[in-house]
């Protein structure tokens, strides 16, 4: 009995099989009914187009025609007529009866994202720290964040950008030439404006730029460099001599043009000139003015930059600055400098770079109505890239004070710096300083750091 019944349910599934089988379409009976029913939507499309567009037609020549045999009113003055009676007005509600119609059958229009007017925004941070063997002088033997640096560009107009940095600093007066009797070992925390200007890259005028505000001035190559930028932890000393203990910043107005290759044998030629406020301030050694001083001053700089071949690119340049000493307008500070970078570009993308660069300075600055400094200054730096991250480097300085030329300095300043990424940098330096200041032996350590959008290296960091 059991077999029977196994016997009759196969039977039964092997019928309904058959059954579906023969009921079931093939996979090419699906693409036909598919691809017949793509063209006949196609075809109501072209379809609908077409009605659409005889209509528009037949409404504009409706619109025409009855436009053309409404009757002109006689006009005289002062007449009052309504608004729908009036010629020009019925040329207006025409056109925007077309308008209307077109617009309802148009397609809709494509949404877009608005103009981000958000500016790119970093924030430096700079550590150092200092083991020296001299003692009496209260910037030796300590650690701390010697600055935060907040960093914000953007552009504000299809011709200019504008830039923005913020430091905010905690330092001890650390002058070159120091003096243990007027150290006051004050921690001194500050914010400062360091630059904020609106560069405009385009105003008519072919090849010429301009900087309005406040800028770091265009004077030499180091003075360019903010304070984490500098290719060593501390600053060249002719640069703190004649400059300032870090840069010399001014507000007015910078203009860089550079001269048509075709009129200079295809050579890189560009002239800078800046007409500044003069006030330098109190940490300026050539220009320690204030707000009472009653004329500008006046900085430029030309520079020529040729690449000697593939890999070897040099860039000569030369400056002048010329303002008042201080307040009293019968004392004069002027400065000359020469400039000389040599940068060496590995072709085989190894960062087998080398960079070479110089600068002497020559100061002839009244420090009193009666007496007139001719100081010198300068410094060589020489490093090597050895790899993407690891840059090995030495610095020779000798510098005279600017405000007495009987006083100088000199020292050697062998570093390392590595990357860790490109938002960390390490920093270990030796330096030896003699001359009419206390021998004195410093070990210096550096920790930058960025993070939001980061800044451009500088041109001494081939990443």
């Amino acid at each position: 009995m059991r077999l029977r019944t196994a016997l009759a349910g196969v039977l039964a599934l092997s019928s309904a099989g058959s059954a579906l089988a023969q009921t079931a379409p093939v996979p090419t009976d699906r693409m036909d009914q598919f691809e017949k029913r793509l063209a006949e939507l196609e075809s109501r499309y072209k379809a609908d187009l077409k009605a659409r567009d005889d209509e528009i037609a037949r409404l504009r020549a409706l619109v025409e025609k009855q436009q053309a045999e409404t009757p002109q009113p006689a006009t005289r003055p002062n007449s009052v007529f309504s608004p729908a009676t009036r010629p020009d007005d019925v040329a207006k509600v025409t056109q925007d009866l077309l308008k209307d119609i077109e617009a309802r059958q148009a397609p809709p229009a494509i949404p877009r994202t608005p103009a981000s007017f958000n500016p790119d925004f970093a924030v430096v941070g700079d550590w150092r720290g200092n083991v020296s063997t001299r003692n009496d002088n209260p910037a030796r033997n300590r650690f701390d964040l010697g600055s935060v640096e907040l960093d914000l560009r953007a552009a504000v107009d299809p011709r200019a950008d504008a830039v923005v940095i913020l430091p905010v600093s905690r330092d001890v007066e650390d002058p070159l030439f120091f003096n243990a009797a007027e150290a006051s070992g004050k921690v001194d925390t500050s914010i400062d404006i360091e630059e904020a200007y609106v560069f405009l890259h385009d105003f008519g005028v072919p090849n010429l730029t301009a900087k309005l505000g406040r800028f770091h001035l265009r004077f030499g190559r180091w003075n360019q460099l903010h304070l984490h930028n500098w290719p060593t932890v501390d600053n060249a000393f002719a640069v703190q001599s004649f400059l300032g203990p870090e840069s010399l910043n001014d507000s007015g107005l910078s203009l860089s043009y550079v001269i048509p290759p075709k009129l200079v044998g295809g050579e890189y030629i560009e002239v800078v000139a800046e007409i500044i406020s003069g006030e330098g301030g109190d940490e300026s050694p050539i220009l320690n003015n204030d707000a009472f001083i009653d004329g500008p001053a006046l900085n430029t700089h030309i520079l020529w930059n040729h690449d000697l071949n593939k890999e070897w690119n040099l860039e000569l340049g030369a400056s002048w600055l010329y303002g008042k000493h201080n307040n009293d307008n019968q004392q004069d500070a002027h400065l000359f400098g020469a400039d000389f970078t040599l940068l060496h570009t590995d072709p085989t993308g190894r960062f087998n770079n080398q960079l070479f660069q110089t600068e002497l300075f020559y100061g002839n600055v009244d420090s009193s109505r009666m007496e007139t400094q001719h100081s010198w200054g300068a410094y060589v730096l020489a490093q090597q890239q050895l790899n993407r991250d690891w840059y090995l480097g030495t610095r020779l300085d000798w510098a005279q004070d600017a405000l007495d030329d009987r006083r100088q300095t000199w020292g050697v300043s062998p570093y390392v710096s590595w990357y860790l990424s490109e938002f960390l940098r390490l920093r270990l330096e030796y330096q030896h300083r003699g001359g009419d200041v206390p021998d004195e032996d410093i070990l210096w350590f550096q920790a930058t750091f960025t993070f939001g959008a980061h800044p451009p290296h500088p041109y001494w960091a081939t990443r």
